[in-house]
This record gives C-alpha cells, sequence and structure tokens, in this order.
C-alpha cells in the first residue's frame, strides 16, 4: 500500500500545475512531514519529467497563525509578570497581602494556559458571559467542594485546603484570584495590545478579530493553502480553516481509518472535521482492508531491556536498501539509553553503516549543565536565602559554571576553522545545545533583575524557584533528516508517517495515553460546556496518534512493562487491551527474557528474571549498601562477584519471610477492601478498618492471598497447613498494623502508593550514574487538613527490643553511613529521598519504621537524627544526600573488600566458610 503523504502527493499535483506550486503553502501538523511531503513531490517531479519550479511553502499550523497574527511574541516569564503585577495591585485594593512571586509563578503559568483555552475557544463577545458563568458556579459551590474540585485545587496550589472552619490564607488567596480572573484577563489584554504583543491565545484570536485588515489579506493573497493530516482542532484553528474554505483559497486531507471498530473515538475527530471543512482524500486507499494488522506484543521486565532490545529489532527487521523502520520512543526519559544501544546497521553489499536519524526531545534536566546550575544555586556557602540579588550575581554564576568555552567543555579544539555540524558527535552536540539553553535562561533572568519586580525582591529562593523550572521546561530537539530508511522519533513525529515495519517502546498505562493532571482555574464541566480543551481531548489524540500508527505499518512490534517489575508501571497501555478483544488485529505475545532472549507469551509459566549482569552492576540497593556497611567482604562475594546464598526450605518461616506475607497481605487489604489504587490518595475510615480487623473470614482471604504471592514471587510451593502458628503470627502482625491504622485514621489518613518501586541517580565521577532506592512498602498522607504529612511507611517483622529500640531509631550524621546498626534508619532515609524526587505533592516527607510485631500505637515509629525527629526529609536532603554519594562513590572505586573486624559478624553469614570463621565464634 502506497504511502498516505505520496497518495496525496499525487493527488495534489493531479489537481494543479507544477508552476501553481510556488503560490501554495502546505500546512501539516509537524516539520517532518512537511519535508516527507516535499521530498515525495521531487520524487513525483522527477517521475514525470516536471519542468523545475519554485519549491512551495511549508508550514506548521502554529507557524501560519504566527505568520499572520498582527501582534508580536513575548516571552512567557515576562507575561507572567505582567499578570503578577496587576495580581498584586488588585490584592492590595482588596485589602488582601499579595502571595510571593514564587508561589504565584506556577498559578501564572496556568492562567496564561486557561486564557489560551479561552481565547482559542470563544470570541471577544463570548468571554464576559464566559467569566460570569464560572463566578457564578463558584459562588453556587461555595465551598462545598467535591473531591475531583477539591483535588484539583490542591493540586493546583500545592497545599491542602481546609473541609471544615474558617478559611484558610491558600483559601482567602484563592477567592481573590477566582473574582479577578476577569479583571486580569482584561487588564493583560489591554497592556499587551497598547504594545502590539501576545500570549499564544491571544495572538491565534488576533488573526480573526484583524481578518479584514490590509497585514492578513496582503499574507494570504494569491495563495493557495492546503491542510494535510490534522486531527483534533481548537475552534479558533477551524475558524481560520472555514474562512479560508470560503475565499477558495483551501483544501482538506485527513487521515483517518474509516469504521474503524477497535476504539471507536479515536478518528472521531477526524471524521467530523472532514464533513465540516471536505476531504479530497476520499478516494484514498483505506489502511485497513480485508487483512487483519500484524502486531507482536512483547513483555518487558525492565526499560533498560526495552532499549537493549532494539539492537537486536533494527537488526531483524532492516535487510535491504528501500525499507522504512521506525522506533517509536513513548517515554521521553528512554531516549538515551535507546541512543547509546542502536547498533551499526550494514546492509548486503555496503561497508559503510545505514545513517540512523532521530528526531526527539531531549530533556535539559538531564543533562550535566542541569546538575551543575542547580548544585551552585543549592552550595549553603553562596548566601542568605532571603538576600537580595544584583545583575553581577547572574555574572558570577555563568562565570562558575562555564569556566570554559563551550566547545572546550565539550572535547573540541577552539583552533578549529570548521565547526559544521557535520564535524560534531552527538554527544558534543549536546554540550553546546545544553549550555546555550542555559546561557538563554540566565540571560532571561538577569533582564528580570535589572527590570526588577516592583516592591518583591529577587532573591536566591526566587532564583532557585525560576532556574529549576524553566530549565525543567526546555526539550532540546534532535532534528534528524527524515528521508532515510530508520528512524527513531517520539509519537508526535510519527504524525502523516507510514513505515514497513514499526517498534514501540513503553506501551504502558500511564504513559499512552499519558496520565494527566488537570489544574485548570476553570471547571472541567464549564470547560466541557464552552468546547474548550480538556483532559478527554488530549486522551482521545492519543488514541489517534497511536491507532493510526498501527493501521498504516506493514507491521508492529508493542513492548510493555511487566506489573510490579518497573518503576511506577501499571503494565499494558489500555490500548493494548482494545487491540487484544478487537477483530481488526492479528496478535502474538511473546516476552523478553534475560540477554534479551525472547519467546512465545505463556501466561501461566511466566515468571519475571533478572534482565542482564550489567544492569545489576550499575544498580545499587538499600540492602546492597547496608551489606558494605556491615562486611565489605560479604558484598564483594554477594553483588559483585555474584555468588548466590544457599536456600534450604523453611520449616519455620523466617522473619523477612514473615515480612514478605505481612506486605503481600496488607496491599491485598487496601487494595480490594479499601480500593486504592494507587494513582490517587485515598481516604481511609476507622469504621471501615475495624471491619476489616473483626472479620475473621476477610484476614484469611488476605492470608489466601498472600500465599498465592508469594508462590509466584519465590517460585516456590507454600502449604498454608504446614504453618499453622506462622498464620497465627502473620494476622497478629496484619492486626498491629490494621489497629494503628485506625488510629491515624480518626485524625486523618490517605492511603497513596503500596508497594511502589521509587529510585533515584547517584552520580560518581570517572563511573557514572549509580542507581539507588527500593520498593517502599507503603506512602500516606496524614494529618487534618492544612497540617498533613507524606509518610514512608516501612514495615518491619524483625525482633524488637524495647532497650534497644530508642537507640537503633536515631542516629548521628557519622553514624548514618558508617554502623552496621543503623541499616533500618539508613534504608528509610534513602526510601524518603526517592519519594522527594518522584513527589509532586508538596508536603513535608516524613520516615515511619512500623514494627509490626508489636502494638504500634505503643511505640514510636518515627526516625531521628542528631536527636531531633525528622519531621520533614527535605531539610535533611542535602546533608545526607552528600554523604550518601560519597559512601558510594566509596564503594564503586573501591580495589579491596576486607572483611568485617572480629566479633562483628552476624549470627549468620552465607560465608562464613570464605572467610575462615565459623558461626559458633559469634
Amino acid at each position: 500500500m502506497e504511502s498516505f503523504l505520496r497518495q496525496t502527493a499525487t493527488s495534489i499535483m493531479q489537481l494543479m500545475d507544477w508552476k501553481a506550486l510556488s503560490r501554495t503553502t502546505f500546512v501539516l501538523p509537524s516539520h517532518r512531514a512537511g519535508l516527507v511531503l516535499k521530498d515525495e513531490l521531487l520524487r513525483l517531479q522527477q517521475a514525470q519529467g516536471a519542468q523545475a519550479t519554485w519549491a512551495p511553502s511549508v508550514q506548521t499550523l502554529n507557524q501560519l497563525q504566527d505568520a499572520l497574527s498582527p501582534l508580536y511574541a513575548e516571552d512567557e516569564l515576562f507575561t507572567i509578570l505582567r499578570l503578577y503585577r496587576k495580581f498584586s495591585e488588585f490584592s492590595i485594593q482588596q485589602l488582601v497581602k499579595p502571595i510571593s512571586f514564587d508561589l504565584f509563578y506556577s498559578w501564572g503559568r496556568q492562567m496564561i494556559a486557561d486564557f489560551t483555552n479561552i481565547d482559542a475557544s470563544m470570541t471577544a463577545a463570548e468571554v464576559p458571559n464566559f467569566f460570569d458563568n464560572t463566578i457564578a458556579a463558584h459562588e453556587l459551590e461555595e465551598w462545598h467542594l467535591d473531591e475531583e474540585v477539591r483535588e484539583r485545587l490542591e493540586s493546583l496550589f500545592g497545599e491542602r485546603l481546609m473541609v471544615n472552619g474558617e478559611r484558610d490564607s491558600v483559601r482567602a488567596q484563592y477567592e481573590a484570584l477566582w473574582h479577578q480572573l476577569y479583571e486580569l484577563y482584561k487588564a493583560l489584554h489591554a497592556e499587551m495590545e497598547a504594545e502590539h504583543k501576545g500570549y499564544p491565545g491571544m495572538r491565534q484570536r488576533a488573526v480573526l478579530d484583524h481578518w479584514e485588515d490590509e497585514y492578513v489579506q496582503v499574507q494570504i493573497a494569491g495563495r493557495t493553502f492546503i491542510f494535510i493530516g490534522f486531527n483534533y482542532l481548537l475552534p479558533v484553528e477551524r475558524d481560520l480553516m472555514l474562512r479560508l474554505r470560503d475565499q477558495g483559497q483551501a483544501r482538506f486531507y485527513w487521515d483517518f481509518v474509516r469504521d474503524f471498530e477497535t476504539n471507536t473515538k479515536a478518528f472521531s475527530f477526524a471524521q467530523q472535521n472532514a464533513q465540516i471543512l471536505g476531504d479530497e482524500s476520499q478516494n484514498h486507499q483505506s489502511p485497513i482492508t480485508n487483512h487483519k494488522l500484524p502486531v507482536t506484543l512483547v513483555s518487558c521486565v525492565s526499560k533498560e531491556a526495552q532499549a537493549q532490545f532494539v539492537h537486536q529489532w533494527l537488526k531483524e527487521n532492516y535487510k535491504a536498501k528501500g525499507d522504512k523502520v521506525g522506533v517509536v520512543i513513548c517515554d521521553e526519559t528512554m531516549l538515551e539509553p535507546v541512543i547509546y544501544a542502536l547498533p551499526a546497521i550494514t546492509v548486503e553489499g555496503q561497508t559503510e553503516p545505514e545513517p540512523i536519524n532521530i528526531t526527539k526531545g531531549f530533556p535539559l534536566r538531564n543533562t550535566a549543565v542541569y546538575t551543575r546550575v542547580m548544585a551552585w544555586l543549592y552550595d549553603r556557602q553562596r548566601g542568605d536565602v532571603e538576600q537580595t540579588l544584583l545583575p553581577d550575581f547572574i555574572d558570577q554564576l555563568s562565570a562558575e559554571i562555564f569556566p570554559i568555552s563551550s566547545e572546550e567543555s565539550a572535547g573540541l579544539d577552539p583552533e578549529q576553522d570548521s565547526h559544521s555540524d557535520e564535524a560534531l558527535s552527538w554527544k558534543e552536540l549536546l554540550v553546546l545545545e545544553s549550555e546555550f539553553q542555559v546561557r538563554k535562561i540566565l540571560n532571561q533572568l538577569r533582564n528580570l533583575i535589572s527590570t526588577g519586580l516592583g516592591d518583591v525582591p529577587f532573591t536566591l529562593k526566587l532564583l532557585r524557584l525560576l532556574m529549576r523550572r524553566m530549565m525543567e521546561s526546555v526539550t532540546m530537539p534532535f532534528h534528524g533528516e527524515p528521508v532515510t530508511d530508520i528512524q527513531v522519533m517520539g509519537v508526535l513525529e510519527t504524525r502523516l508517517l507510514d513505515f514497513d515495519r514499526l517498534l514501540l517502546l513503553n506501551v504502558d498505562e500511564g504513559i499512552l495515553p499519558q496520565r494527566q493532571t488537570d489544574t485548570s482555574f476553570i471547571p472541567f464541566y464549564l470547560r466541557k460546556s464552552y468546547h474548550m480543551q480538556t483532559p478527554d481531548e488530549r486522551a482521545t489524540v492519543y488514541a489517534y496518534n497511536f491507532f493510526r500508527l498501527l493501521s498504516r505499518s506493514g507491521h508492529t512490534t508493542l513492548l510493555y512493562g511487566q506489573p510490579d517489575t518497573i518503576g511506577g508501571s501499571r503494565g499494558m497501555s489500555r490500548f493494548i487491551m482494545q487491540i487484544l478483544y478487537s477483530d481488526q488485529f492479528d496478535v502474538t505475545r511473546k516476552e523478553l527474557q534475560e540477554a534479551c532472549v525472547v519467546r512465545p507469551f505463556d501466561d501461566s509459566s511466566f515468571v519475571p528474571t533478572q534482565t542482564c549482569v550489567s544492569i545489576r552492576k550499575h544498580s545499587l540497593s538499600p540492602s546492597a549498601l547496608n551489606t558494605y556497611i556491615a562486611c565489605p567482604r560479604a558484598f564483594y562475594l554477594e553483588y559483585i562477584e555474584g555468588l548466590e546464598k544457599t536456600e534450604e526450605e523453611e520449616k519455620q518461616f523466617a522473619p523477612n519471610t514473615l515480612g514478605s506475607f505481612v506486605h503481600h497481605a496488607m496491599e491485598y487489604l487496601y487494595t480490594h477492601y479499601l480500593h486504592c489504587d494507587n494513582t490517587h490518595p485515598t481516604r481511609v475510615l476507622p469504621d471501615e478498618i475495624e471491619a476489616i480487623c473483626t472479620n475473621e473470614d476477610t484476614l484469611q482471604e488476605a492470608l489466601t492471598a498472600a500465599y498465592k504471592a508469594m508462590e509466584t514471587e519465590e517460585q516456590k510451593v507454600y502449604n498454608p497447613e504446614e504453618h499453622v502458628s506462622e498464620n497465627v503470627i502473620i494476622k497478629g502482625y496484619i492486626k498491629n498494623i490494621l489497629e494503628r491504622d485506625r488510629e491515624d485514621a480518626k485524625v486523618g489518613l490517605q492511603v497513596y502508593l503500596l508497594e511502589q518501586d521509587r529510585r533515584f541517580l547517584v552520580p560518581v565521577d570517572g563511573v557514572g550514574e549509580i542507581r539507588t532506592g527500593g520498593k517502599i512498602d507503603r506512602l500516606d498522607i496524614y494529618g487534618t487538613p492544612g497540617n498533613e504529612t507524606l509518610r514512608i511507611v516501612d514495615y518491619k517483622s524483625s525482633r524488637y527490643d524495647d532497650k534497644t529500640h530508642a537507640e537503633k531509631m536515631c542516629a548521628t550524621w557519622d553514624e548514618i553511613m558508617s554502623s552496621p546498626d543503623k541499616d533500618y534508619l539508613r534504608q528509610t532515609m534513602i526510601y524518603s529521598h526517592a519519594v522527594m524526587t518522584h513527589d509532586k505533592t508538596g508536603l513535608p516527607i516524613q520516615p515511619h519504621l512500623f514494627f509490626c510485631r508489636r502494638k504500634l500505637t505503643d511505640i514510636t515509629t518515627t526516625v531521628a537524627v542528631n536527636n531531633e525527629t525528622v519531621r520533614d526529609y527535605r531539610s535533611l536532603e542535602q546533608p545526607f544526600y552528600k554523604a550518601l554519594k560519597t559512601k558510594v562513590a566509596e564503594i564503586m572505586t573501591a580495589t579491596e573488600f576486607p572483611k568485617c573486624e572480629d566479633g562483628k559478624c552476624p549470627g549468620y553469614c552465607a560465608f562464613f566458610s570464605l572467610c575462615g570463621r565459623k558461626p559458633k565464634d559469634f
């Protein structure tokens, strides 16, 4: 079947003369698709022997709107500053103390997004009525907020709202902000229009508002606009197309599958637009014919395994020149490992490897310069965080972050005459581009400091926040020439492209479609009523991109994570589930095992396995760290030499086995009886927990589920009848935890995540980045609204001693990375850091150890450092992370691994005989 763009190019040139191309503008969803279309037109011209002519103009829809708009673009930071000044003025007028700019920054970004959504969805005449309805809806609720609205507002503010009682300061700010939205909207419009500037939505609407003006009409005069392959359109975009069509200056080509039963909503937007605007592609060959589309589903145990599989897949699927193969990265964090795994592909008869082109954004936060900047800013020796900064502070930062030229930092010779892109590797280009982006941000902030924030001081604290948020919002594009055979790209870059063979990585729920937070100031139902964009439309767009891609591929391989084996993964995407139940696809299922071995999928016998030794060597679990601190020799034998401990059949469960049963049982109870979904915090009530505690059948059901889970996890057979006494112990442990939870629920308890993997990277000079962290038993939110804490709860089933408990739960900074007795505290602090790197709640993070042998209502579960209870790990992050980095660097660069001192061995060690020691000596 011919590709869609080839069919489109042929159709266009059947309707117009080659000379007319110079007066034609092709409008496509992406720059990449435009280059492919140009290549197809060139191929067609050569095939027909047509005379040379001027090339057509190729633009994206945003580029077209930018070109036609009479308003200039302004940097987002300065637009937020405009909003902040207006907001502060209004707040003072209403006798409300303005919030600080660092808190307002996220509010300002959201307001600009909301204002853009408003301008893109309705005319200026409709806006006043919309805001009247918005305020009326707010007053109708008058703090009787349902949970969906409350979660949205709390996510937006980064603080918790009170359920009862008087309104707190955040609520007062929200009240003021809500009633000021329309005034802020009008004031921002008036000020920016006076300067002929505008934010994105304002500039898009200005094209239609000034349609009859000479500025717009001159640019479109005598031109034909051909719109190709669009899907969901905002009203402002559709109105622009309608006006061009009504003037006889527009044609439309839509790329969708007719009668697509697998997902009935996927192509609904494109079909509706075709009916409204017309469709020149009606005679195109349908991508789905009488045969089923072949798809291979491959389950994987880790992201790293998927990246390594790319090498094997390309060698198997690119056999000859002209084969169109693509690798689609659904998760942007996978770009770097995939690039490192790419092979050199050489086809038969050629000596030079085939070029592999990459078009995908690389996050600035994943570069070395981002780490240098944030480390410099968070160095406490730089001064008081509340100090007012002058422009020369940015100059000092820049001088220390970039002490040498970009060429030298990229490993280049600054004396070279040629710095062409062809002479640079992708790594060198990445260094140069990342430093350029950081320099650009620093210049913006220097200008902002020079301009000033009025009466608000520009502090080090504010600079840290702006630098982090601005750098984290930057994605550096890899641009590859799209006419080559092998392409690596993201999902959006695939629009309008067709492939013979296709590989998609990370087709997991929450990644495809992407899990989205709805943090708008405007209630969801009002946005729906006014045809504004909501997460519903964005989810349908994901479905369109995914199923359009599959429908035009000769064969597609989809890789997804097995549940509970990848941090945060929930298994296969809902789109894969739809494929499995569809008659339009021919599905083959396989598994990716160790050493990238693929074998047929078997639901009944599948057991997760270790990916490969190389991955293991570049990760360091808290258990491994504790082993090293207790005995470097045991660490060497187990984690470097890979010697496995011999395991005997357990006649009586060891403490760690009992603990595993407790983990599985608690996960079952909270998932099946209290409806925790590992997505949102779930409030639990004392009566609900009491009902579980007092129901022996429920506890037995949880125990039975734990046995099944243990058999799958440990690949053993556990017979409940042989462990009667242990069963009683396990139930007792469960009751101790539930009774503590019942008492906590009386104050306020929301269970957030259960048995979730959380890890982070620790850089080691000369080695690279080492991943550490692990599976956290439970994350919950405890406390009354406005006074809540995010708790890291670690269940412990080991021996509890009243005399030594307080000592084990407390450590000095000298002990925390040196004492074997502080293993529990050290582990939970690592978990706290891992949680902090992923946390979006902004709540204080507090580690807790639940020694479930005891009644947890009678003992202290918090930990302490330097005799002070850890109430918020964030306050200890810097010294702990510094100590951890030092210890990890020591481990990863060690050349000797001595055995521990005499008398310091544990009661049992699997490697006694290798050390020449005996258990009885200890």
